[in-house]
């Protein structure tokens, strides 16, 4: 009897050491990365599993979150690190924007050198946002997110009607009207052009912007969403190749749009579509942490978020409002074209940060737009050719070439007034 109970026992076990060992196997953070085995860890690391709350709290932070209901309905989830590591109570609110297919946990993943991790340390209440439609902002108080009324939005919808929600819900919080220094990167920079130059009584609310790889015009754009442009509207084969809501791409264009980038790259890293539209440089980016990267991103978005950008590089990269057809369009905006954004009605003060390498904010687009701000304080180039989209965020030189002199350009601004603030060019 005993022996037969020790058996079973055995048996037991072996078979959990098994199922355990082969769990263990099938986690391995290097599988599809054979190429930077030897510059990754491979063991499991906590924070590709974690949400942001329990990434920022195992990284020694104080950390919140908070819900905001939009004047649409729409349920956005706001994370805050309100301190730094020591335990400091931050005070100069800042709102970090993440960019396409992008989420909150994007400032927080690139270890001691991740931005939102920097300025909380720097003493500032560091506020994360979260785009309609993503990971952690994925409700509505009435609509079922499998409906297409939900997924009916683009970047127009997140600038008039999330940021101003946040934005408010941050200056009530903190109750600091009118004290926010906004920081956007690529889509999070789309959305405060618009809701700027569309509600810039709101737009008041921000003391400074600084834009991370700007993205208005797309004339010059070499990401793949260009060729999107042709079918921005063929509703029939939209439907069919990348799906009327959520944008999830078939496989065949998928592969298509993935071209370029497995041409340099390994077809774990073309497989995600972050890298796909927005670039990725494996001499820039820092790989020890793809592995955390591709667990969180993309974190999600509309079709309609991806077709607005499309429609601009087939609309001659005009920065303007979503494009309905011409029947459309009169129902819409009563014209049968849809209207430019008015750049000059931007009154808040403009940081430029962007960089040569750049397939989805060109560096000549980028000094397009800077011609066209009417308060532009000053422009930076990262001093790094082969520097794009995503390092800005992921870089293994983000730290000391964007991060610090970002730190600089808030200071001094924090320092001294509006009026007094000249223009700077780095």
């Amino acid at each position: 009897m005993y022996k037969l109970i020790i058996a079973q026992c055995t048996t037991i076990f072996i078979f959990a050491r098994a199922f355990e060992n082969a769990n263990y196997i099938e986690k391995d953070r290097c599988d599809g990365l054979e190429e930077f085995r030897c510059q990754i860890n491979c063991n499991i690391n906590p924070d590709d599993n974690l949400d942001v709350p329990q990434i920022i709290k195992r990284h020694g932070y104080p950390s919140e979150a908070h819900v905001v209901e939009t004047d649409d309905g729409y349920l956005l989830k706001l994370h805050r690190i309100p301190g730094s590591q020591s335990g400091k109570r931050g005070d100069q609110p800042v709102f970090l924007q993440h960019g396409l297919l992008g989420s909150s946990a994007d400032w927080i993943l690139n270890g001691n050198n991740s931005l939102g991790f920097f300025l909380a340390d720097q003493g500032y209440d560091v506020w994360l946002g979260n785009s309609r439609g993503n990971t952690y902002s994925r409700g509505h108080v009435s609509l079922p997110i499998w409906s297409t009324q939900y997924w009916n939005f683009s970047w127009h919808e997140m600038g008039t009607l999330d940021l101003p929600s946040a934005l408010y819900y941050v200056s009530n919080t903190t109750g600091k009207l009118g004290d926010i220094i906004y920081i956007g990167h690529s889509m999070g920079t789309t959305e405060f052009f618009v809701l700027s130059s569309v509600l810039p009584q709101i737009a008041k609310n921000v003391k400074l912007m600084i834009a991370l790889a700007p993205a208005a015009y797309t004339t010059h754009i070499r990401s793949p969403i260009r060729y999107l442009a042709p079918f921005v509207s063929d509703l029939e084969w939209l439907a069919m190749h990348l799906g009327i809501n959520e944008l999830l791409p078939n496989n065949k264009i998928f592969r298509f749009l993935a071209y370029e980038c497995e041409k340099h790259n390994s077809k774990k890293i073309c497989e995600n579509l972050l890298f796909v539209l927005c670039g990725f440089n494996r001499d820039e980016f820092n790989i020890e942490i793809i592995p955390t990267v591709v667990s969180h991103d993309p974190a999600g978005t509309s079709t309609k978020t991806a077709l607005h950008y499309a429609q601009e590089v087939k609309n001659e990269g005009k920065f303007q409002q979503y494009d309905y057809g011409p029947a459309g369009n009169m129902i819409q905006y009563g014209t049968p074209t849809p209207p430019q954004y008015k750049l000059e009605n931007i009154k808040r003060p403009i940081f430029l940060m962007y960089a040569e390498n750049d397939i989805l904010a060109s560096a000549i687009d980028v000094q397009r737009l800077s011609r066209k701000l009417t308060n532009l304080v000053g422009m930076y180039k990262v001093p790094l050719d082969i520097f794009g989209h995503v390092d800005f965020i992921f870089g293994k030189d983000a730290y000391n070439l964007v991060y610090k002199p970002l730190l600089k350009v808030m200071r001094n601004f924090t320092m001294e007034s509006e009026t007094e603030y000249s223009l700077t060019v780095f």
